[in-house]
C-alpha cells in the first residue's frame, strides 16, 4: 500500500507540474538526456509511466566523456541495459576532453550541442533534463556569489529554449525514495564529491555549512528567492512589452532606433529589459545578457559624440545624437567598400551608385511649389548653372558647398553635424557635383547656386532611390545596357 501511494503522490505531482508549467503536451517528441545518476534515472522512468497517457515519443541520449575511466564505462554500460529493458531506443556521444581547465564547463557545451544537434536531427519537441530543487539552490547560490542580477537569480526555469525540467519540484531525498520503492538501482557519479569545480564545493561545503551554522532552510530559502525572481522578470517583462512603443523611434527587421531621452528618464532596471527586448527582437534568441554588456551601454548613454559597441551575436549598438540604435549591419562602412565615383559627359536616364539608384531627366516646366517640397530624394535644379560633366561620388576632407537658404559656404562636415548625421552614415551619402561645385548632397540639401528662379528655361530633375540588393542588381544591369 505504501509503495502504491508513494508511487501515485511522486507521479501526480510530476503530472501536475508538467501541466502548470506547459512543459508537455500530447504526442509529443522527447529527448531525455541520461546519465545514469538518480535524477536522470527518475525522469526517465516517470516519463515512461506516463508516455501511454500522452502517448509520448522517447529518444534517451547518453554522453560519454570518458574522464573517469572504467567508472565511465560502467555508466555507459548501465544506461545500456536501462534503456535494452524497457524498450527505448538510446544514441551514445563518446568524446574525450583534452583540456584540464573548466571541464566542468566545457563537458556542459559538449552535450549541450550534442543534445540541441539531436533535437534538429529528429525534428524533437523538446529536451527533458533531470535537475532539481537542489540543483536549484545551488544555482541561485552560485549566481548570487557572481553577482548576477534578477535573471541570474531567477536560477534555472522550468522551461527554458525548448529544455525542460520536470523535476524541479523535487528533492533529492524525495527521487531516491521514488526509485528505491521502484526498486531501480542507479549510477552515482563519484566526481560530485570533489570540490575541484565550483558547483560541488557550493552543494558539499558552502550551502551545508550555511545550514548548519546560519540558516537550516538556506534550501528553501533559495527556492523561494528563485520563484519571486521569476514573478518579478515576468512582471517587468510585461510592462516592457506593453511600453515597448513608446521607446522607439524607428523599428525595421535589421534596425531599432530608441529615444535617448526617453530611455533617459527611465530607471536602470527598465533599460536593462528595454535592451535585453531589442536584441532579442533583432536576434530571435532569448539569451541572457550579462551585466558587464549592460555596462557598456549604460557607459554611452551620457557620452559626448557618436559612439559604437559591437556587440554578441553579431549586434552593432551606436548612440547617435538624439538616438539609441540597434541594428544587425556593421554601421562601419571601410574604404576599400566604398562605390567608385561615376562621371557623366552627359546626363543618363537611369544609373546606379552604391545602394542607390538614380534617375535623370532634363525637362521644361518648372514644377509646382508642392513638388518642390514634397520629397528630399527629388531636385528640381538649373540644368543651364550647371558645368558638365557631373561626377556621383562619396565625400571628401575638404568638401563645402552653399546649402540652400544659406549665403555663405558652410562645410560639409560642419553641415552634416547640424543636420545630425551619424558619423557612419555621412560615407553613404552621394555626392553630386560638376567641375565647379557641389551641386547636391544627395537626399538633403542642394547648393544655392543651381536653385531654379522664374527666369530658369531648362530644369535637370534628379531622382536618388535607396534600393536592395535584388533591385540594385537589376538597376545596375539595365545603366549597362
Amino acid at each position: 500500500m505504501f509503495k502504491e501511494k508513494l508511487n501515485k503522490d511522486f507521479i501526480v505531482k510530476f503530472n501536475n507540474f508538467i501541466v502548470e508549467h506547459k512543459l508537455i503536451e500530447k504526442r509529443s517528441k522527447i529527448l531525455v538526456g541520461f546519465s545514469g545518476g538518480p535524477d536522470s534515472t527518475a525522469l526517465l522512468l516517470a516519463l515512461l509511466m506516463i508516455k501511454d497517457s500522452l502517448d509520448l515519443s522517447l529518444l534517451v541520449a547518453h554522453v560519454n566523456y570518458n574522464l573517469r575511466g572504467q567508472d565511465s564505462q560502467a555508466d555507459e554500460d548501465f544506461v545500456k541495459e536501462f534503456c535494452f529493458s524497457h524498450n527505448l531506443y538510446l544514441v551514445i556521444n563518446r568524446v574525450n576532453i583534452e583540456s584540464d581547465s573548466n571541464i566542468e564547463a566545457t563537458a556542459r557545451d559538449i552535450r549541450m550541442n550534442y543534445f540541441y544537434s539531436l533535437l534538429r536531427d529528429y525534428k524533437l519537441d523538446a529536451i527533458a533534463l533531470g535537475h532539481n530543487q537542489g540543483d536549484n539552490a545551488e544555482t541561485v547560490m552560485m549566481n548570487l556569489i557572481r553577482g548576477a542580477g534578477i535573471t541570474g537569480l531567477r536560477g534555472i526555469l522550468p522551461k527554458s529554449n525548448k529544455i525542460i525540467h520536470p523535476l524541479l519540484n523535487y528533492t533529492r531525498c524525495e527521487i531516491c525514495s521514488f526509485l528505491e520503492e521502484e526498486r531501480v538501482v542507479w549510477r552515482e557519479d563519484k566526481s560530485n564529491q570533489e570540490t575541484a569545480f565550483t558547483r560541488n564545493k557550493i552543494r558539499n561545503q558552502l550551502i551545508p555549512w550555511i545550514s548548519e551554522n546560519l540558516n537550516p532552510t538556506i534550501s528553501d530559502k533559495l527556492v523561494s528567492l528563485s520563484s519571486l525572481m521569476v514573478e518579478t522578470e515576468d512582471f517587468i517583462e510585461d510592462y516592457i512589452d506593453r511600453s515597448f512603443k513608446r521607446y522607439i523611434v524607428r523599428h525595421t527587421d535589421d534596425r531599432i532606433e530608441l529615444s535617448l531621452k526617453t530611455i533617459n528618464n527611465s530607471k536602470k532596471v527598465l533599460r536593462y529589459y528595454l535592451f535585453k527586448k531589442c536584441l532579442s527582437q533583432l536576434t530571435g534568441l532569448e539569451s541572457d545578457v550579462y551585466q558587464n554588456n549592460i555596462n557598456e551601454i549604460e557607459n554611452i548613454l551620457g557620452s559626448e559624440g557618436s559612439k559604437m559597441i559591437n556587440f554578441p551575436n553579431k549586434v552593432f549598438i551606436l548612440k547617435e545624437y538624439d538616438y539609441l540604435i540597434f541594428t544587425t549591419k556593421n554601421p562601419v562602412l571601410s574604404k576599400n567598400k566604398l562605390p567608385e565615383a561615376k562621371t557623366l559627359d552627359s546626363i543618363r536616364p537611369r544609373l546606379s551608385f552604391g545602394a542607390y539608384r538614380i534617375k535623370m531627366k532634363k525637362i521644361k516646366k518648372l514644377p509646382s511649389e508642392k513638388a518642390l517640397a514634397n520629397n528630399k530624394n527629388i531636385v528640381f535644379l538649373d540644368y543651364d548653372k550647371i558645368k558638365f560633366p557631373l561626377t556621383i561620388r562619396n565625400r571628401d576632407n575638404g568638401d563645402r558647398f552653399i546649402p540652400l537658404g544659406i549665403r555663405g559656404f558652410k562645410k560639409l562636415k560642419d553641415f552634416f553635424i547640424d543636420e545630425k548625421v551619424s558619423k557612419f552614415d555621412r560615407d553613404k551619402i552621394p555626392i553630386f557635383t560638376d567641375t565647379e561645385k557641389i551641386i547636391w548632397v544627395g537626399g538633403m540639401r542642394i547648393d544655392n547656386r543651381v536653385a531654379i528662379n522664374q527666369e530658369t528655361t531648362n530644369i535637370l530633375r534628379i531622382e536618388l532611390e535607396k534600393v536592395t540588393n535584388k533591385k540594385m542588381r537589376s538597376a545596375e544591369r539595365k545603366s549597362k545596357g
